[in-house]
Parts: C-alpha cells; structure tokens; sequence
C-alpha cells in the first residue's frame, strides 16, 4: 500500500513543530504550510490526502484554503484544526469548505492521532468508491455495447430468417418441415394448396402411409440421411425427398419436398 501524505497548515510555527514532533512516528509522511497559498503550492506538486488547516489565517483562511482544495483535488480529506469553535465558524467551514472533521486546540495526542487515522481511512474509502463507480461505469458500458452487438445479430438473424422464409415461400414445389414430434412445422404456399395447410397435424394426417413411415424412419435417425421415394397425393403422383435435418449430430426434424411426377406420353 502506499504512504499516505499528511499537509498541516498553520501560521503559527510552533503549533506546526509541535505537530512534527507529535506525528513523527506516525505512518503517513507529513508536510507542513505556514499559509493557504503555500498549502497550495505543495498541492500542485504532491499528492496529498489529508490536510488538517487552522482555521483563522492571515491573507487566506482555513474556509477559503479547504474550499479550493475541494475544487482542486476533490478526493483530499480536508480538516479544520483550531481554538475558535464557535457555532458560526464550524457551519461556515463545513458548507464553503466541505470538511470531514472539525477539531478543537488544544488537542489531546492520542485524540488527534485517532481521529488522523480515521480521515486517512476515510480517504481510503473515497478512493475505493471512485474506482467502485469507474468500475460500474465501464461494465455497464460494456453491457451496452453487447446488448446493442445482440441486438444487431438479432435483427441479422430475423432478416436472414425471414429471406429464408421468403424463398421457401417462392418454390414452385411444395415443401414441409417436419419436428422431432412428429408434427407438421412449415409449409410453404405449395404445399398449403395441396396438402391443405397442414402445419400443426401429426404426419399421418397429412401424408400417405409409405411417406410417414420413411419420414419416422429419419427422425429415428435410422435412415441415410435422405431418402426417395414415389407416392400419390390426390390423383397426382409426385418423387418424393425426405432430408434429415441435424444440429450437433442429433436430429431436429425432416424436411420433405415433392416434385411432381410428369405424366406419360
């Protein structure tokens, strides 16, 4: 993990001293500032995750300092240290200068310290729901360019569907797609007029004994893969292909087409 860097700014030199000797030990680095513009100075240079400022200074103060820092680097932990705690002053620091935590002079060492750790783990935790909302950002971007590439191979397969559709339609012949169940799926208009729109009836509905047979057989899976053979629907005779049809090396369905049979001179 890296080191956090602590920034205390005061225009008191010995309270910045007494913080050195006070945090020496601590596990942060620390930096000090005699003043806002030279606190600010240190964070155009550094990274800088906490900053614990008087709150009464000359030239800038501690609310004006803590306010450009919240627009400069809006992730700091910013701290108001000072001996005027008075009702006003802590409202006015806490709306134009957006502190974490407002604590009183004199301080309590081990107070201080607990309550430096604390800002520094709420650093910690600012930073972790930054990067937990980029993250969620870029999943959902994610999410969306994958449903929209979906939703692209969709509307391509429903264009391809319905051509496919469209030229089985157009056949001269009649065509009919049978299910794993036995049951009449497709037809085209050819095979609507002859067979008498037959989708939805089981194959010994619509077919003659000898072409449900062969097309059980294929869904069996115990043909060839296509079969012919001759067959008389109404008073036409028509050459008669059954087409196993597969996926993955199991049967889905059969498909039939029939083709009239010339007449004899």
């Amino acid at each position: 993990m890296n080191q956090k860097t602590v920034l205390c700014v005061d225009d008191e030199v010995n309270v910045l001293k007494a913080l050195k000797r006070l945090l020496r030990r601590e596990p942060f680095r620390l930096l000090t500032a005699e003043s806002g513009p030279a606190a600010l100075e240190i964070l155009n240079s550094e990274e800088v995750h906490l900053i614990v400022s008087d709150f009464r200074m000359p030239g800038m103060t501690g609310t004006e300092l803590l306010s450009e820092v919240a627009v400069r680097s809006p992730e700091t932990v910013r701290v108001v240290l000072s001996g005027y705690a008075d009702a006003a002053s802590i409202v006015e620091a806490i709306n134009k200068g957006h502190i974490f935590r407002f604590l009183a002079k004199p301080w309590n060492d081990d107070d201080l310290r607990a309550n430096l750790k604390v800002c520094l783990e709420q650093h910690s935790m600012i930073v972790r729901h930054r990067e937990l909302t980029e993250e969620l950002a870029q999943r959902n971007a994610e999410l969306r360019s994958l449903s929209e590439r979906q939703q692209a191979l969709i509307e391509e397969r429903t264009r391809s569907l319905q051509m496919a559709q469209e030229i089985v339609q157009v056949l001269p012949q009649p065509l009919i797609g049978v299910s794993r169940d036995s049951i009449v799926a497709l037809s085209n208009r050819q095979a609507d007029e002859l067979l008498e729109s037959p989708v939805g009836y089981e194959i010994d509905e619509v077919f003659p004994p000898e072409l449900a047979r062969t097309i059980r057989r294929s869904l069996r899976d115990v043909a060839d893969g296509t079969e012919s053979e001759t067959v008389r629907i109404g008073d036409t005779e028509f050459a008669a292909t059954v087409i196993t049809l597969r996926q993955g090396g199991s049967v889905r369905g059969s498909l039939v087409l029939l083709e009239a049979v010339p007449c004899a001179v």
